[in-house]
């Protein structure tokens, strides 16, 4: 059986998977929330129960559990919930599981040695040899991970926009690619002629504000899991879903507060270590989960360039996509069409 490959940047809040069947790009979106011991059977025949064992220990996917274990540091890409978020990641796609060899990614500061640009073969290794280790799903078939390429996050997720935009040879872009981790930043001459500069700060991610929304919700009675503390802080302007997470409603107003008041520090603080990085780029690009959130300040910080800062497409399944493109090798592609966005 020939492996069908897979593209999978696997962020420490979500995991993005990507791959072409009948000559199509395909991108599902999987939430990590994990927490360790089994959950008992559904009532409904309609969910399915995942649980795992990696080893001795036993864990399961929880979406609402706030003893869900944290995956925000960088020791994240090297562990169990690793390998169990990509393997659960696989199981969302719908693929029938068989062989398969991935593509995936790690954060630019573990990617490069931070001396000489160079590729830290040793956590390149590190992170191939974790995925390649052994796990069961109870009562069910996982995917055959059968080989492992390692790629550094960020940079390769604007290779179509740079292409489909024409970008002179002459330009040199800046990448922000911001997850729940990390800040990776890049600069790219011409439609990817060169990398001439690296960045990346594992200390400044979403991982702020998600911490500042459980702490808030925990204190208005209403304990949560990291996934709905980061489906919170996106849908914080519908009220009717907040007021379904929120048990102490009159709290609302300042859980509301507190995380706006975190999201303008992010992005100030991306925005000031953009600029002391990259001071006149000609264009700026927009990846990763949390690159909506500090649009407005890194548009801001970069005023003169106008609409040359640009908010990616579907920023957070972008590095995805463009890695799984990347490895098509020359096979045809038709990309899916974006949803109209009103308002």
């Amino acid at each position: 059986m020939t492996p069908r490959k897979f593209a999978v940047d696997d962020g420490s809040t979500n995991v993005k998977v990507s791959w072409i069947e009948n000559g199509e790009l395909h991108t599902v979106i999987s939430p990590n929330s994990f927490r360790k011991n089994w959950k008992s059977a559904a009532l409904r025949k309609d969910k399915k129960i995942f649980n795992y064992t990696i080893g001795s220990t036993k864990y399961t996917y929880d979406m609402t559990s706030d003893k869900a274990l944290e995956t925000t540091h960088v020791d994240y890409q090297y562990d169990d919930l690793n390998l169990l978020s990509v393997h659960h990641a696989l199981l969302q796609t719908g693929v029938e599981p068989g062989p398969v060899t991935l593509v995936v990614t790690l954060p630019i500061t573990e990617y490069y040695n931070a001396e000489d640009c160079q590729k830290n073969e040793n956590k390149i290794a590190r992170k191939r040899d974790n995925l390649m280790r052994q796990i069961e799903l109870n009562k069910g078939d996982l995917f055959d991970i059968i080989d492992v390429e390692v790629m550094p996050e960020s940079l390769p997720a604007v290779l179509s926009t740079l292409t489909m935009q024409s970008v002179s040879q002459f330009n040199r872009s800046l990448v922000i690619d911001i997850g729940g981790t990390t800040l990776d930043m890049g600069v790219i001459v011409g439609e990817f002629d060169d990398v001439s500069a690296i960045y990346g700060n594992n200390e400044i991610g979403v991982s702020m504000v998600t911490d500042v929304a459980r702490k808030s919700l925990a204190v208005a009675d209403s304990d949560s899991s990291y996934l709905v503390a980061n489906e919170l802080i996106k849908q914080r302007t519908n009220y009717d879903f907040v007021r379904e997470v929120v048990n102490d409603e009159s709290q609302i107003p300042v859980i509301l507060e507190k995380i706006d008041t975190k999201i303008d520090e992010l992005g100030k603080q991306v925005a000031y270590e953009a600029k002391k990085f990259a001071k006149n780029p000609n264009r700026v690009y927009l990846v990763g989960g949390g690159a909506s959130l500090i649009y407005p300040a890194v548009q801001k910080a970069y005023e003169t360039l106008g609409e040359r800062v640009v908010l990616v497409d579907e920023p957070q399944e972008a590095l995805a996509r463009e890695l799984c493109l990347y490895h098509a090798d020359g096979e045809a592609v038709t990309m899916p069409e974006q949803e109209a966005v009103n308002g």
